[in-house]
C-alpha cells in the first residue's frame, strides 16, 4: 500500500518535492528549447544542438516522470505555467539570435545545475536510485551550459544583461509554480 501524504516521511516529502521541481523544470526546458528552434528558422547555426539538446530534455522529463509513481510523487499542477513562461522566454531569446539563445541556455543551465547541486548529496543519502538519475541529467546539462558559455560572444553586452534577468525569471519560475515548494526544498537540503 503507497503511504498517503500525512504519513510520508520528511525525506519522503523532500523526494517528492524533488521530483515535482525537476520535472517541471524540464518540461520548462522543453517549451524553451522548441519556441527558439520555431523562431530561429532552418538557417540558424544552433539548430542541429537545438535538437539534438531538447531531446535530451525529452527524456529528462521522461526519467523524472518514471521516477515518480514509485515514490508516491506527482506532476506539478502549473505545468502550464511552465509551457508558456518556457515558450515566451524562448521566443524573446531567439529574436536576438545565436547570441541571445547561448545566453538563455547558460543562464538557464546555471541556475538548474545550482539545484541540482543542491540535490546530490541529500539523494545519495537517501534515495540512490533517483541521485544516479539527478547525476546523469546534471552531466548533460553542464554539456549544455559548457556548449552555450563557449560560444557567446566575446565582449557583448547581451549575455551579460540577459543572463541576470533569466536567471531571476528561471528562479521566480520555480517558486511561483511550486507554490514556494522549491524556496522550502532548498531550505530542507540545507538543514539536511
Amino acid at each position: 500500500m503507497t503511504p498517503s501524504a500525512p504519513h510520508l516521511t520528511r525525506d519522503q516529502r523532500l523526494i517528492r518535492r524533488i521530483l515535482r521541481v525537476n520535472h517541471a523544470g524540464e518540461h520548462g526546458a522543453i517549451a524553451i528549447y522548441s519556441a527558439q528552434i520555431a523562431h530561429l528558422g532552418r538557417r540558424a547555426e544552433a539548430r542541429d544542438w537545438l535538437i539534438a539538446t531538447l531531446a535530451h530534455e525529452r527524456r529528462h522529463r521522461g526519467a523524472f516522470r518514471e521516477a515518480m509513481p514509485s515514490r508516491n510523487a506527482k506532476p506539478c499542477r502549473a505545468l502550464g505555467v511552465w509551457s508558456v513562461g518556457g515558450w515566451v522566454l524562448g521566443c524573446l531569446t531567439a529574436l536576438t539570435g545565436t547570441a541571445g539563445v547561448m545566453a538563455c541556455t547558460a543562464a538557464v543551465e546555471r541556475t538548474v545545475h545550482g539545484h541540482l547541486q543542491e540535490q546530490m548529496a541529500f539523494l545519495e543519502r537517501c534515495d540512490p536510485g533517483l541521485a544516479e538519475v539527478v547525476a546523469d541529467v546534471r552531466r548533460e546539462e553542464l554539456e549544455h551550459l559548457a556548449y552555450a558559455e563557449a560560444r557567446l560572444p566575446p565582449g557583448s553586452a547581451l549575455p551579460r544583461l540577459l543572463e541576470p534577468l533569466i536567471a531571476a525569471c528561471t528562479e521566480l519560475l520555480i517558486a511561483t509554480s511550486t507554490r514556494g515548494d522549491s524556496v522550502r526544498l532548498r531550505q530542507a537540503l540545507r538543514a539536511s
